[in-house]
């Protein structure tokens, strides 16, 4: 066995340079070479007999390096024609349709009307601390008002929104996606609490 052993990492170093120059990527090679090797080794591992019974271990290092390089480049193929089918039944995943950008511009107009009718001074608060990232400290110094009047306008207002948005993502089905839908629902969880 150990006779194997040296024979298989004297042409280790040739099938690493084999590969390197078949596949054109260092990784792959190396991927490749080592798992040849290790195969190999198995191979020679689990039948007592066999180690002695290999006649070139270079040719049999070779041969498993080569049939590994075809199972890889069937496993692309396979990868690719997934991602190809895929693909052909959504062409632009990432492009929004007409219709949910009708739906979109329909949710930010009711964002707006939700928002007017807010009371003044919960608007006023609610916009300077989520909209312009003002501190509750500095609200309440500007509007001269306690920081406890801030955080609950704060608060009235986050809920009154959550409120809306599940009246909208119900009232919308197309429009919100499930994970806009999932977000508005803790709040609401947390308000019947």
């Amino acid at each position: 066995m150990p006779d194997l052993i040296r024979e298989l990492l004297l042409h280790y170093r040739d099938l690493l340079r084999h590969l390197k120059h078949k596949l054109r990527n260092p990784d792959d090679a190396a991927d490749i070479a080592q798992t040849t090797f290790a195969q190999v080794y198995q191979y020679a591992l689990a039948a007592p007999g066999s180690a002695s019974a290999i006649e070139s271990p270079r040719a049999l290092l070779f041969r498993t390096a080569h049939n590994l390089c075809i199972d890889q480049a069937r496993h692309r193929q396979v990868v690719q024609a997934w991602t190809d089918e895929r693909t052909a039944l959504n062409p632009h995943p990432s492009a929004p349709s007409a219709e949910h950008m009708a739906a979109y511009r329909q949710l930010v107009e009711r964002v707006v009307e939700l928002l007017e009718q807010l009371p003044p001074r919960r608007r006023e608060v609610f916009l300077l601390f989520r909209a312009q990232g003002h501190t509750q400290t500095e609200i309440a110094q500007r509007l001269n008002i306690t920081e406890a009047a801030v955080a609950k306008h704060v608060v009235r207002a986050t809920l009154d929104c959550a409120r809306a948005f599940t009246e909208l993502a119900d009232g919308l089905p197309v429009l919100v996606e499930p994970h806009i839908r999932a977000s508005t629902q803790p709040m609401l969880a947390e308000e019947r609490a």
